[in-house]
């Protein structure tokens, strides 16, 4: 293969008009390139474009869809870069607004510099292209911000946020670059600021076809951007990074020994450590809640695959583990019948002695399997629990792709069918699906389902696609769907009271596992809220956090998520697996800041801090708030005013729930006690039977 002399990374996206017109200019005025474009439009528009135009260039296109579509227009570079076959390489948008006549002088400075930009702002450059006055002072803003960030790292640099420059991958590593948004080139400067760098000018032409892809969010997202890249600047190295916690520790140490505390200023300082605490906790539930909104990639990261791929390549075995689950069971097998996936099995995992979900089950077989889809495996179990179940099952499967699903879920038709078009499209070895509680309840009694509701909601639009970025995914207990040979290696579910979550940490750890996630209101499961706080009997929200987070504490204990590749990870996962007992931690402090700042004195700045807590608090309700209503138009459900009020009123008290939970678990773990405390269900996610 005939190395070219340089690669044109173009970014695009929904530029079918403008393509075909850019080749052409290419070709006229270079011809050992390759142009190279990473499409991330949401159809086919702009890749059949771009295979209509006829060139004598070698052209290139990556279309990035899904989960791939990370970083914006600065990940769509990178990605650009990591499949360079050059050294050099040039960048520029597909908007015909980077004139391609300016190609041969750029390529001609990378032969002694390493990085050339072409520059609205160096002599014989012109802004004229910037649609308006808005977008004018939007740039100059932009950029005077991004001087006083960098002013090091931008000396000399007239136009710090042009799109349109090239660099030498033998002097940067694009494996090192975490820019997002529009402004990549910022984030080269700023991670290499001593390379040898050039200027050109560009006349900054007006855009032929299309619309600008600079929005509000993009905005904001530059504002992030800046001081994340500052502070990843300033502590690069690990020298950098030791040093500043030794000289932290130095500086606490020698305030110590050189002004002894009093009484007073202990309890300052333990007053300032609560509230920080606190602080800390309820702002990281903020960014990870508010993922899915502020991150532009997360929206089409969450997206199932448009269309189906019509050559199935699998065979689908959908495990379906019951025990005293009769007035659910043949609901959910006729939901699961209805799939419209032509090769799938269904196993019903079920115990020996449970007569009357085993006759609903056989009569679900003689009334609507005339293809003999549903298989039963019964077993006698001395203690039966979720995963020696699944696991009976999983050995009599056939199929290749091993799914789960819970007994009293209502699956969509097509999810078989999008799950297979993932896993072709993304190679992944695990996905995700969409889960979602769906009864809100209307009684004061059920003032705590709507909670419920929306910790489900954020979960699984919002936090669940930050966990898959990160690389380290706490499985949901079903619509999970496995390769069945990585499965098998596993050993299949751990014999844990959180299988799902421990098979999760079991396969990112020792096997490396490609796990994808995706989620959309129509192919998302369906379920019920557990229909009290404490009875066992008709189902206990108490009991329920009790055994999750004793299934959580044992996998944070067991300690195999700290073998993760990178330190990220590994907080991340730690910090996953503590956090039921964290946010405890968290409820009780709280009492103590708001007793505190009503009748302690402190000094003023102290006082303030007390404060800081409430903010990502009142930012959590508010999402509360906006996540209930964005849940009512998703799913169709009606939403009442006092649900609104359950939600606010509510809350404390909610994570008093959730906080005795958390220390009951550890109070059952230190006792030895794994008794299988089971969600009854009762179908009242079901119209006919809602509440």
């Amino acid at each position: 293969m005939t190395i070219p002399r340089a690669t044109i990374v173009i970014p695009c996206r929904h530029e079918e008009e403008n393509v075909g017109p850019l080749i052409e200019r290419l070709a006229a005025v270079v011809t050992d390139v390759e142009l190279l474009f990473v499409d991330d439009s949401d159809d086919a528009g702009t890749v059949e474009a771009i295979a209509a135009v006829a060139s004598p260039l070698s052209v290139r296109v990556f279309h990035r869809s899904g989960a791939e579509r990370v970083g914006g227009l600065a990940g769509a570079v990178t990605d650009g870069y990591r499949r360079a076959r050059a050294t050099k390489v040039l960048v520029m948008d597909a908007d015909l607004q980077h004139p391609p006549e300016l190609v041969p002088a750029m390529l001609a400075a990378l032969d002694s510099h390493d990085l050339v930009m072409a520059s609205r702002y160096r002599e014989g450059g012109s802004s004229g292209g910037l649609d308006g006055p808005l977008r004018q002072v939007v740039s100059t803003g932009s950029t005077l911000l991004a001087r006083a960030a960098f002013p090091f790292a931008l000396r000399g640099v007239t136009d710090p946020m042009t799109g349109f420059f090239g660099v030498r991958l033998d002097k940067v590593d694009p494996d090192r670059l975490r820019a997002r948004g529009f402004k990549i080139l910022l984030e080269i400067l700023a991670r290499y600021p001593r390379l040898r760098r050039t200027e050109v000018p560009l006349e900054f032409g007006a855009r032929v076809a299309g619309e600008s892809k600079g929005d509000l969010r993009q905005g904001l997202l530059y504002l992030r951007q800046l001081p994340a890249l500052r502070a990843a600047t300033w502590f690069a190295t690990p020298v950098a990074r030791w040093g500043s916690l030794l000289a932290l520790v130095a500086a606490i140490t020698a305030g110590l020994v050189v002004a002894p505390l009093s009484a007073a200023a202990v309890l300052a300082l333990l007053v300032t450590l609560v509230a920080v605490y606190n602080t800390v906790i309820g702002g990281l539930e903020v960014r990870w809640r508010l993922y899915g909104w502020r991150t532009p990639e997360a929206v089409e990261q969450m997206k199932w695959p448009v269309e189906t791929d019509p050559f199935i390549r699998r065979k689908f075995s959908i495990i379906v583990p019951a025990l005293h689950e009769e007035q659910v069971i043949a609901g959910t097998l006729r939901h699961l019948l209805r799939q419209d996936h032509p090769d799938f099995e269904i196993l019903m995992s079920l115990c020996e002695g449970d007569d009357a979900t085993i006759a609903e089950v056989r009569r679900v077989q003689a009334e609507s399997d005339p293809h003999g889809r549903v298989r039963t495996v019964i077993r006698a179990y001395e203690r039966s629990n979720k995963p020696r179940q699944l696991n009976a099952a999983l050995a009599v499967s056939r199929g290749t792709v091993v799914g789960v699903v819970d007994a009293e879920d209502d699956v969509a038709p097509q999810l078989l069918a999008r799950v297979d078009t993932l896993i072709e499209r993304t190679g992944a070895d695990v996905v995700q699906g969409g889960v979602q509680l769906m009864t809100l309840g209307s009684r004061a009694r059920d003032w705590f389902k709507v909670h419920n509701v929306m910790e489900y909601f954020f979960w699984f639009t919002s936090r669940m696609f930050y966990q898959v970025r990160t690389g380290f995914v706490p499985l949901g207990g079903n619509t999970v769907f496995i390769r069945r040979d990585l499965l098998d290696k596993a050993g299949g579910w751990p014999d844990n009271l959180t299988e799902d979550c421990a098979l999760g940490v079991l396969l990112c750890t020792k096997y490396g596992a490609k796990v994808v996630a995706a989620y959309e209101p129509e192919l998302a499961t369906r379920e019920e809220v557990p229909q009290t706080i404490v009875n066992r009997r008709a189902g206990s929200l108490f009991w329920q956090r009790v055994r999750w987070n004793q299934g959580f504490l044992s996998i944070l204990l067991e300690g195999r998520w700290a073998t993760l590749p990178t330190l990220r990870q590994r907080a991340l996962a730690g910090y996953i697996l503590a956090t039921p007992f964290l946010q405890a931690f968290s409820a009780l402090l709280l009492p103590l800041s708001i007793a505190t700042i009503v009748w302690l004195k402190v000094p003023v700045g102290i006082a303030m801090l007390m404060y800081a807590p409430f903010v990502p608090i009142i930012i959590t309700l508010a999402t509360q708030v906006i996540g209930l209503r964005e849940f009512a138009r998703s799913y169709r459900q009606r939403v009442l005013w006092r649900h609104y009020a359950f939600l606010l009123v509510g809350a404390p008290v909610y994570q008093w729930v959730l906080m005795a939970a958390a220390f009951w678990a550890v109070y059952q773990h230190v006792d030895g006690n794994t008794v299988w405390h089971k969600t009854a269900h009762g179908g009242h996610h079901r119209p006919v039977l809602a509440s």
